[in-house]
């Protein structure tokens, strides 16, 4: 699957894969800072992921309604709503705790789904030029 999805062959399992590999990332990423760091940045980085991947979720239900109903507003009714959840969580999220959310690890935690992507990206660009395609 990863090898067919780095080559460039994107199929409609690529987004079930991109949203597995969102959440492989963000363990990872919670196991790195557990080691690495104190207990508030991977409280923050797991919170930033969870809201990253559950907006990434929402943004391909979206995505498909746009779709299916051909008008731009579901994706902006859509992003309108999680925008309002995500406030709400990251306020509440600072204001209740304070000491045990890092807005550092937090912000790192939201840049899971972009990470990802440009992990994704990279590997496809090294399969190019590996196998001599056109980039």
């Amino acid at each position: 699957m990863f090898r067919a999805v780095i080559s460039g062959n994107i199929d409609e399992h690529f987004v079930k894969y991109y949203k597995c590999a969102n959440w492989i990332l963000l363990v990872l990423m919670v196991v790195v800072a557990n080691v690495v760091s104190s207990l508030d940045m991977v409280t923050g980085i797991l919170v930033g992921g969870f809201i990253a991947n559950l907006n990434c979720m929402g943004l391909e239900r979206d995505c498909k309604r746009m779709v299916r109903w051909h008008t731009m507003i579901v994706y902006y009714g859509g992003l309108a709503v999680r925008l309002g959840l995500i406030t709400l969580a990251v306020t509440a999220a600072f204001l209740v705790f304070p000491k045990l959310v890092s807005p550092i690890g937090f912000f790192i935690g939201l840049s899971v789904v972009v990470i990802n992507f440009y992990i994704l990206l990279l590997a496809m660009v090294i399969h190019r030029v590996r196998f001599k395609e056109a980039v």
